[in-house]
């Protein structure tokens, strides 16, 4: 009888050296991956202020992007989004899929608690780095400028759902957090949709209310929150995915 698998087989070949190598393709599902190890892929676009500094790191392992401000330079930066092809799936039980590795930094040793940093889906946005806080439609995590926090937001039409995380779980200047989250369609009949927010793949948080179902796309925001030193952001990878909407018959 033949085995079926829905998203990644965990390993890909009979030979032992292949064994733990991810097959992360799944053609059920809508997928932007990007590890940053060569150069930026021309589906993202990249909005900085004049000064800041959007680039992939030199000689750095596993390949990193990372957003820097102009030297003592308050409420300067960049960004990173794509297109807007992504949204809440409209299947009961489907699910869109986020998540990025990242790290915040300055060299004034006050980066986690002096940036506003955002990591998750949103609509497009123009103009300059600090549009894409501003937009009507996303979900993912957050740094106010003054706390060091998480801020796990969903935010439909304007309308927003904020939850700071335990003090325990703020970010760190330096450190690379995993964030993640999962948004399901619910049930036809009383579902409720639901977004589930991960860090270092444990989950932290959940959202029922204010879950957009706009088309969105992955983007990451940094921008500095004082004057003081060279604020930073580190983006290790991407990856966005979410299911099609399809079905199959497995009869003959």
């Amino acid at each position: 009888m033949a085995t079926h698998f829905k998203g990644p087989i965990l390993y890909s070949a009979a030979q032992k050296g292949l064994e733990n190598l991810n097959i992360g393709v799944w053609p059920d599902q809508c997928v932007l991956w990007d590890d940053f190890v060569v150069e930026f892929d021309t589906g993202w676009t990249i909005i900085k202020d004049t000064g800041a500094d959007v680039s992939i790191a030199a000689d750095t392992v596993n390949g990193v992007a990372v957003i820097t401000s102009t030297a003592t330079t308050d409420n300067d930066g960049g960004s990173i989004q794509g297109n807007e092809i992504f949204q809440l799936p409209n299947v009961a039980g489907e699910m869109l899929y986020y998540e990025t590795r990242i790290y915040v930094d300055s060299t004034s040793g006050s980066g986690a608690g002096q940036m506003d940093v955002w990591a998750g889906v949103c609509e497009n946005f123009a103009t300059n780095p600090e549009a894409g806080f501003l937009v009507d439609n996303r979900i993912g995590f957050a740094l106010d400028d003054g706390s060091a926090s998480l801020r796990l937001i969903t935010e439909a039409g304007g309308t927003k759902k904020e939850t700071v995380t335990d003090t325990t779980l703020d970010m760190v200047d330096g450190t690379y957090v995993t964030l993640g989250f999962t948004a399901t369609k619910g049930a036809a009949v009383n579902g409720t949709d639901v977004v589930r927010f991960y860090r270092n793949k444990q989950l932290i948080g959940s959202h029922t209310t204010n879950i957009p179902t706009a088309l969105m796309t992955p983007a990451a925001i940094s921008v500095s929150g004082d004057a003081t030193g060279t604020k930073s952001m580190g983006i290790d990878y991407i990856l966005t995915a979410s299911d099609r909407g399809v079905s199959y018959s497995l009869s003959p």
